[in-house]
């Protein structure tokens, strides 16, 4: 039975979403992905950097494709802060270190595998792989949500875009490098199941506390950004991995929030705060914006196309 609370009244989420940390954390566990870095790399195709130099010939790319390797990679990479910043709303003995601890540890083998087959592919220079690792690590850049609703809103959307992000980089690649395809797809897949869990977390929040969840969404859809700000030529990356097609603002509107806000139905929550009635009126807005930018977007590559 959901008890309604009135408008404004104080609620500690934390604590009371505690059982719907547990419920989902044990469905997550129920349907294990029990992959191994190892078995998905073709060592026999590897070569010495040392005998063999790299050079773009060795896998020919589109820029935007190789950015978005880079991109994905690095931003795997710094999987220490991001454990640290979900630690920041994890209080002692609650579920969600648990669950943190769980997705550190399947989030810790994308990198794994991700430079071994770059390595073996030779699809990224890996100088400038190792040049752009130590950068973005010394740097340790990555968001700090607030609040505990800023938090589980962030990464579902965070959660989301990097899955599409993978699965669309798969499949830009080559078709005969089923090795690289793979490795994607299995990413792909574990940022599915971890999408699914902050999600449906979200969700129960939006029962618990609604107000809060309506200011935390406003907030960061108004403020995101994919992960990986900290990585050098950050914003030359994103703009060529937009125009390939694989991820951009059109993506993020059409495959990533306008999803998730469909499915939190937060234009009918109900009870909701006078902050968060404008905060609901707001994020209207916003996406109104967003929408005409997309349609923008969209425009000038119709015109960029009819005049080539």
């Amino acid at each position: 039975m959901v008890v309604k609370r009135a408008a404004g009244s104080r609620v500690d989420l934390v604590e009371e979403i505690k059982p719907d940390v547990e419920r989902l954390l044990n469905r997550h566990l129920e349907a294990p992905r029990l992959w191994y870095p190892h078995e998905q790399i073709e060592w026999g195709r590897g070569e010495s950097f040392a005998d063999r130099p790299w050079s773009p010939s060795d896998y020919p790319l589109p820029d935007g494709v190789r950015s978005s390797i880079y991109v994905n990679l690095l931003t795997e990479d710094n999987l220490p802060y991001y454990t640290c910043s979900l630690f920041d709303h994890a209080p002692a003995d609650h579920p969600i270190r648990d669950w943190n601890h769980q997705w550190t540890m399947e989030e810790n083998r994308h990198s794994m595998v991700m430079r071994d087959w770059v390595h073996v592919s030779r699809c990224i220079d890996p100088t400038l792989l190792e040049d752009g690792r130590r950068v973005q690590m010394r740097k340790g850049e990555v968001p700090h949500p607030p609040t505990f609703a800023d938090l589980i809103c962030y990464v579902s959307f965070q959660e989301r875009a990097t899955q599409i992000a993978h699965r669309n980089t798969g499949a830009h690649l080559p078709k005969d490098d089923r090795m690289g395809r793979n490795i994607l797809a299995l990413i792909a897949g574990d940022e599915t199941k971890h999408y699914l869990f902050y999600r449906d977390l979200a969700q129960a929040a939006f029962v618990i506390d609604p107000s809060a969840m309506m200011i935390a969404t406003l907030r960061q859809i108004s403020g995101f950004a994919m992960p990986g700000t900290g990585i050098p030529n950050f914003t030359r990356h994103a703009v060529r991995i937009a125009r390939e097609g694989i991820y951009g603002l059109s993506q993020y509107v059409r495959d990533v929030v306008n999803p998730v806000l469909a499915l939190w139905d937060v234009s009918h929550l109900e009870d909701l705060s006078a902050d968060a009635e404008h905060a609901r009126t707001e994020l209207a807005e916003v996406m109104a914006r967003l929408a005409a930018s997309v349609e923008r977007l969209s425009q000038r590559s119709a015109g960029s196309v009819a005049l080539a």
